[in-house]
C-alpha cells in the first residue's frame, strides 16, 4: 500500500510469492484452453459453412460445441481475470480535496473508477478470513468490499487512517457490528386487506430473474427445435435431445415458479409462519419461536452463512436465507424480523476477538503436540514462537484504532 498525501490515496497492489505460482498454473491452464477454443470454433465455422451451402452437416455435434463454447468461453474470461488480478492489477481509494471518496480499480489496462457513498459508511474494518480478509466498508445492512490486494497490515493500517481521516468510529473488538431494525434488500413486506403482515422476496428482483430464465429457455428450446427438426433419424438426435430436453424442463419449470409461485413468512405476534404459495393454493410448511444466525465452515475453509428459525426442540429450523462471505444482510434481517414479529433474535456468529482466541488456542494446541513429538517438532514450535513474536512487534508499529 502506498500513501500519497497531497490528497490522500491509499494504493493497494498484489503481494507475495503465491501468487507467480497461481499465475504460472493459469497460464497453463489459459493454453489448453486458447487450443479448445480455437478447436470448437474452427468446427463451427466449417459447420456453417457445409450447412449453407449443402444443407447438410454434424447438427448435434454442432449444437453440443455451440453450449460447451458458451461456457467454455466464460471459463476463460474468468481464469485470465484471476491472471490479471495477480499480476496486473491495482485498487485506489482517495479521499478528494472536496470531501467525496472516490475507489478506482486497474485490471490490466483497464480502468473503473466509482464514487463510493461516504454519508452512509459506518466505518471500515478488515474482515477475518483466516489468512486475512478483504478491507471493507461497512454500510447500513450491508459491506461494500474495497479490495483484497496488498498485505493484511496493509489493509488493517489503511482502514486505521480512514476512520482517523473521515471521522468514523471503529467497531468494538468484542462485539459484532449492531444491525439496524431496517428491512434489507432484497426483501418486502406486503399488508393484506385482511390477515397477518407478509415478508416475501422482492418482486421487482423476482422480475429479473424471471427475465433472465426466460431468455435461457428461449435458447434450450430453440436449441431443441433445431436438433428435432430433422426428425428421429439418427441416434446422436437422443444422445444430444434427452439430456437438453430433461435441462429445457428444469428452466421451464423454473419459470413457471417465478411467476406464479414463491414461499413466503406470516408474521404473527411471537410467531414465524413459513408458507409456500402456488397461484391460489396455500400450504404452511412450518413455525418458528425464535431466531438464529448461524455460521458454517466447509472442508475448504469457506465460510457461509444461515438465517434461520428455530422450533421446539426436536424440529428441523426453518430456513430464512443463507449467504456467503458476509453476514451482514441477514444480521440485519434478523433485527427486522426480530422486531416486527416480537421474537428472540440470537446471532451466533463468532466476533473477531473469539475468532482470535480460537486461533490462539489451535496454536497453543499445536505448539504443545510440536514440543512433545521430539527433536525436529521442538524446532518447529521456536519458528512458530519466532513468527508470533515478529507479528506482535508489527501489530505494535501500527496506529492504533
Amino acid at each position: 500500500m502506498k500513501l500519497e498525501t497531497a490528497s490522500p490515496t491509499f494504493r493497494f497492489r498484489p503481494q507475495g510469492p503465491a501468487r507467480f505460482f497461481l499465475a504460472a498454473f493459469l497460464v497453463f491452464w489459459l493454453s489448453g484452453w486458447l487450443a479448445g477454443e480455437i478447436f470448437a470454433l474452427w468446427f463451427l465455422w466449417t459447420f456453417l459453412g457445409t450447412f449453407l451451402t449443402t444443407g447438410q452437416g454434424a447438427l448435434p455435434a454442432a449444437l453440443f460445441l455451440l453450449v460447451w463454447v458458451s461456457f467454455w468461453s466464460v471459463g476463460g474470461a474468468a481464469a485470465l481475470h484471476h491472471l490479471l488480478r495477480a499480476l496486473w492489477s491495482e485498487d485506489r481509494l482517495t479521499v478528494t480535496g472536496d470531501g467525496r471518496l472516490e475507489r478506482q480499480v486497474q485490471l490490466g489496462p483497464f480502468r473503473h473508477r466509482r464514487a463510493l457513498p461516504k454519508a452512509a459508511i459506518l466505518r471500515f474494518q478488515v474482515r477475518d478470513g483466516g489468512l486475512g480478509g478483504p478491507l471493507v466498508a461497512e454500510l447500513p445492512g450491508r459491506s461494500l468490499e474495497i479490495t483484497r490486494l496488498g498485505s493484511l497490515i496493509q489493509r488493517q493500517e489503511a482502514a486505521s487512517q480512514l476512520n482517523r481521516l473521515l471521522g468514523l468510529r471503529p467497531a468494538a473488538s468484542g462485539d459484532p457490528p449492531a444491525s439496524p431494525a431496517v428491512l434489507p434488500a432484497g426483501w418486502q413486506e406486503l399488508t393484506p386487506s385482511f390477515g397477518s403482515p407478509l415478508l416475501v422476496p422482492d418482486p421487482a428482483l423476482r422480475r429479473r430473474h424471471r427475465l433472465v430464465l426466460g431468455l435461457v429457455n428461449l435458447v434450450l428450446w430453440g436449441l431443441l427445435a433445431l436438433l428435432l427438426g430433422g426428425g428421429p433419424a439418427g441416434s446422436g438426435v437422443w444422445v444430444m435431445g434427452i439430456p437438453l430436453a430433461l435441462v429445457a424442463l428444469a428452466c421451464g419449470w423454473g419459470q413457471v415458479w417465478l411467476a406464479f409461485g414463491r414461499r413466503e413468512w406470516r408474521l404473527e405476534p411471537r410467531v414465524l409462519v413459513l408458507q409456500r404459495r402456488f397461484g391460489h393454493r396455500l400450504q404452511t410448511l412450518g413455525e418458528g419461536r425464535a431466531l438464529e444466525l448461524v455460521e458454517l465452515v466447509d472442508s475448504d475453509g469457506d465460510r457461509s452463512y444461515r438465517l434461520q428459525a428455530t422450533r421446539p426442540p426436536g424440529g428441523k429450523p426453518l430456513l430464512v436465507d443463507q449467504q456467503s462471505g458476509d453476514p451482514s444482510s441477514l444480521r440485519q434481517l434478523g433485527a427486522w424480523l426480530a422486531a416486527r414479529a416480537h421474537v428472540p433474535f440470537e446471532d451466533r456468529v463468532p466476533s473477531e476477538e473469539q475468532r482470535r482466541q480460537q486461533r490462539a488456542a489451535e496454536m497453543e494446541r499445536l505448539r504443545v503436540q510440536l514440543a512433545a513429538s521430539g527433536r525436529l517438532g521442538r524446532w518447529a514450535a521456536q519458528q512458530l514462537d519466532r513468527a508470533e513474536a515478529a507479528g506482535a512487534i508489527r501489530a505494535k508499529q501500527q496506529p492504533d484504532n
